[in-house]
């Protein structure tokens, strides 16, 4: 009878250490077992991005680059001075960074302003939900 209370005893303390260590302490925004800050800060850096800034009176390789993306992750972007630079001597072009190459207005996911105006402007009867074959009996 003792051996059942003191195993029942060790249940219970181990179900209480085991509801206690899933809960957040405080301070903690989100408990064990979400995504690590790791993996959130990686996400956020995929899409990092540089681009060159051509200085006053610039080389025209530097013109060239005007505007190119690099992206961080893939380390493509060219060093400075450039290796074509002719006025490495003088060279004053710099490197912009960016947290994130996407626009907001490159966003595809969202209708456009003509596709959901031509959505609210069909009728019900409108839409087809049968599919038609190509014989004229099945029309």
């Amino acid at each position: 009878m003792k051996v059942f209370l003191i195993l029942g005893a060790i249940a219970v303390i181990f179900l209480v250490l085991t509801i206690l260590k899933r809960q957040p302490k405080k301070g903690k925004k989100y408990p064990l077992g979400r995504i690590s800050q790791a993996a959130v800060s990686r996400n956020q850096t995929r899409f990092q991005a540089t681009k060159v800034v051509p200085g006053n009176d610039a080389c025209l390789a530097a013109q060239d680059l005007q505007g190119m993306l690099f992206l961080k992750n893939e380390g493509n972007a060219p060093t400075l001075p450039l290796a074509e630079c002719t006025q490495v001597s003088s060279c004053h072009c710099k490197y912009d960074h960016r947290d994130d190459r996407r626009s907001d207005e490159d966003d595809r996911r969202t209708l456009s302003p003509l596709r959901s105006t031509l959505y609210l402007n069909t009728e019900a009867d409108e839409k087809r939900s049968r599919k038609r074959g190509r014989r004229a009996d099945e029309r």
